[in-house]
């Protein structure tokens, strides 16, 4: 099957497949529609956009901010949701804004920008994650950097612009090994640990799509430089564990984990957009491309990516499809567009 079917094939299963509960989880779903999709794609999501938007909690939270307990896999046993997760939905939001100009959409994103901007904080800045415990995980560089850097772009608020430099730093310097040039999943402040340390691809995956994503919005920013060698550096050093088959293992450098889908497409995407944005990553290309076809051989005929290692992440999860897989999968392939046969 070409790549313009197969494409199609994975986005009527995304947009069939909606679950308004799964607010982060669907956010790369959005934006890939919204980049590259059909009006009449753009026009689902948009919908889901508005449904978000209409339950707006009072805190300023897009979506439903549940609470989830009795977790029976991963690291944890209970997430309350903070500002932290639902603004993964700001993004998306905001480049509907640009599209549409609607300022119900802007308003709705400020209201989420000031619920991030108040949420509880390590001592040196880092907005948690849950309200459980003081703890930083590195899927959040992705879920609110891009956000807080668009946002503070399009509505001119350079603090917002300063604190997604800020958090991306901040993230980094408890999260990545300086040694391995890869990142660990969670750390917690008190008492300092890490809850889960090991090297997840899909971990190293939202660090490195968020390192491309600031990179593409704010390239002159004092601190570019800081997120282009963080970038570059754990891209080169995930593709040192790329397994022959072209996917990456769950845990990157454990062989014995189950080989990941969602990984190696957050991979595919970002090497495929550094190389756009001129980054020292064209030699990884053909691993990009490898990682994209491995993952886009096994999408089912419905248009399901499988093989995704599902929430919260980390070993112990089980797999299944997930809407970020769905999403990241239409993200890469349409980076990765014009090195690709049709």
């Amino acid at each position: 099957m070409n790549h313009s079917d197969l494409v199609r094939r994975v986005t009527d299963f995304t947009l069939g497949h909606h679950d308004e509960r799964d607010c982060w989880m669907k956010a790369p779903a959005i934006s890939a529609v919204l980049l590259s999709g059909s009006q009449a794609d753009i026009d689902v999501v948009d919908g889901w956009l508005r449904r978000a938007i209409a339950t707006q909690r009072s805190s300023g939270n897009l979506a439903f901010a549940e609470c989830y307990e009795g977790i029976t896999t991963g690291h944890i046993r209970s997430f309350t949701t903070l500002a932290s997760l639902t603004a993964s939905l700001g993004y998306p939001l905001m480049l509907r804004y640009q599209q549409t100009s609607d300022p119900g959409l802007l308003e709705a994103a400020h209201r989420q920008y000031v619920a991030l901007r108040d949420a509880p904080r390590t001592r040196d800045g880092g907005i948690w994650t849950r309200a459980e415990a003081p703890e930083l995980w590195i899927d959040y560089t992705y879920l609110m950097c891009p956000f807080l850097a668009l946002y503070g772009q399009t509505a001119d608020k350079p603090e917002a612009i300063e604190e997604a430099f800020h958090q991306f730093r901040v993230h980094v310097s408890h999260l990545v090994d300086p040694a391995k040039k890869l990142a660990r999943h969670a750390w917690c402040e008190s008492p300092d640990h890490f809850p889960q340390s090991t090297f997840w691809s899909r971990g190293n995956g939202w660090l490195v799509c968020a390192a491309v994503d600031l990179l593409e919005l704010v390239p002159g920013h004092r601190d570019a430089g800081f997120v282009r060698e963080v970038g570059v550096a754990a891209l080169k050093a995930m593709a040192a564990y790329q397994d022959a088959s072209g996917y990456f293992c769950h845990v990157l450098d454990d062989p014995r984990s189950n080989l990941e889908a969602s990984g190696g497409l957050m991979f595919a995407y970002a090497v495929a957009k550094a190389a756009r944005l001129g980054l020292d990553v064209e030699e990884l290309i053909p691993a990009s491309l490898r990682a994209f076809s491995a993952v886009g051989g096994g999408v089912e005929p419905s248009g399901k990516v499988p093989g995704v290692a599902v929430p919260p992440g980390g070993p112990g999860v089980p797999f299944d499809w997930a809407p970020f897989g769905q999403g990241f999968f239409l993200l890469a392939a349409s980076e990765l567009a014009g090195r690709l046969p049709e």
